[in-house]
C-alpha cells in the first residue's frame, strides 16, 4: 500500500510540474513596445449640432509593417486640451520597413464656452481654436 501511495504521489508531482503548477510564478517581460505615434497634422472641426461639438481629426504615422494604433487619452486642464496618442509594436520583431498612415477622430464634446480659445496638443503638435 505504501509504495502505490508513493508511486501516486511522484506521478502527481510530475504532472504539475509538466502542467506549469510549480510553486514559483512565471514572470514574463512585456511582449509590446508602447511609443507616442508621430503626428503629421491635426485638425479642428465644430460639429453643426446643438449645441456645437468639438472634433480633432487626427493623422499620424506607424514606423513599419508590425507597429500599430494603440490609444489615445484625452485630458483636459481649462482651456487645454492633451490627447496622447500611442502606437504598439512587437518587442524584437522582425517588420517590413514600409511606413504607413493612420487617422483618427475624437469627439471632444460641447462643454466649451462660447468665445474662449482653447489650447489642443496632440504629441508634439499644437493648435488653437475659438468656439
Amino acid at each position: 500500500m505504501k509504495i502505490i501511495m508513493t508511486v501516486c504521489l511522484t506521478i502527481l508531482t510530475l504532472a504539475l510540474v509538466i502542467a506549469g503548477g510549480g510553486c514559483s510564478p512565471k514572470t514574463t517581460e512585456p511582449q509590446v513596445t508602447i511609443d507616442l505615434a508621430p503626428i503629421h497634422d491635426i485638425s479642428i472641426t465644430l460639429l453643426k449640432s446643438n449645441p456645437p461639438q468639438v472634433n480633432v481629426h487626427i493623422q499620424g504615422g506607424l514606423a513599419d509593417g508590425c507597429t500599430t494604433f494603440h490609444d489615445i487619452q484625452t485630458t483636459r486642464e481649462s482651456t487645454t486640451i492633451t490627447l496622447k496618442v500611442t502606437t504598439q509594436r512587437p518587442k524584437d520583431a522582425i517588420c517590413t520597413e514600409i511606413y504607413t498612415w493612420f487617422e483618427k477622430d475624437v469627439n471632444l464634446g460641447s462643454n466649451f464656452t462660447i468665445g474662449q480659445v482653447y489650447t489642443v496638443k496632440v504629441n508634439d503638435q499644437t493648435t488653437t481654436f475659438s468656439y
